[in-house]
């Protein structure tokens, strides 16, 4: 074989073999976008499933907790052990506090009821917050799954689908954080009050002290 033969052997395998290459790239490249985008919409939705579970509406459940310390103060703490990531948690622990205070002084209650609910509201607040950042989290994958699919030219169906699913989950779980932390400041002025009142008239009744 001449060596031009060699030389057009030799150039014809570099090529294929470059061509190989790009095709492995191309399928990895593919394979990684899918699991970004999976991976993304996973996390999205175990975070915006727990959105379903502690679904309480604040102009519906206002009323009912505010009838419940009203009537009988201690089914309303039972209630609020129900719901521990929603406001009913900050009024469960006002309500927690102020039993512990074992008074009916108003002055004393409140010293007691409102840093609690301060402070439990607080922990509401963050754990909602965290959900929200994983989310953000989901969505950097998310993007980066369109953006390894589009090297081939144009990202697949399926990782756009995913994608803008994960776009919506967020902003469901933005919205919802909202509300959430508007409710925590409505109850701390309409209903934190009720707790207090309920404590100085009298319509919560303190648990028996253990024996000494």
């Amino acid at each position: 074989m001449t060596s031009a033969g060699f030389h057009l052997q030799g150039a014809s395998g570099g090529t294929g073999a470059r061509f190989a290459a790009r095709v492995s790239l191309a399928i990895v490249s593919t394979f990684a976008s899918y699991g970004l985008a999976l991976l993304g919409f996973a996390v999205m939705a175990s975070a915006v499933v727990r959105t379903l579970g502690a679904n309480l509406k604040y102009i519906y459940t206002r009323p009912l907790l505010i009838n419940a310390l009203r009537t009988n103060a201690n089914h309303a703490e039972l209630l609020c052990k129900g719901s521990p990531n929603s406001y009913f948690a900050a009024i469960g622990a006002a309500l927690k506090t102020g039993a512990m205070m074992r008074s009916r002084d108003p002055k004393i209650v409140v010293q007691a009821t409102v840093p609690a609910y301060d402070a439990q509201g607080a922990v509401v607040g963050m754990y909602w917050k965290q959900l929200l950042g994983r989310i953000k989290l989901a969505g950097m994958a998310a993007g980066g799954a369109i953006i390894l699919g589009m090297t081939k030219g144009a990202p697949p169906i399926l990782v756009v689908v995913l994608g803008v699913g994960v776009g919506v989950g967020y902003l469901w779980m933005y919205f919802y954080k909202g509300e959430v932390e508007r409710s925590i400041l409505r109850a701390r002025a309409e209903i934190l009050p009720e707790v207090d009142s309920a404590f100085a008239g009298g319509r919560y009744v303190f648990p028996p002290l253990p024996p000494s």
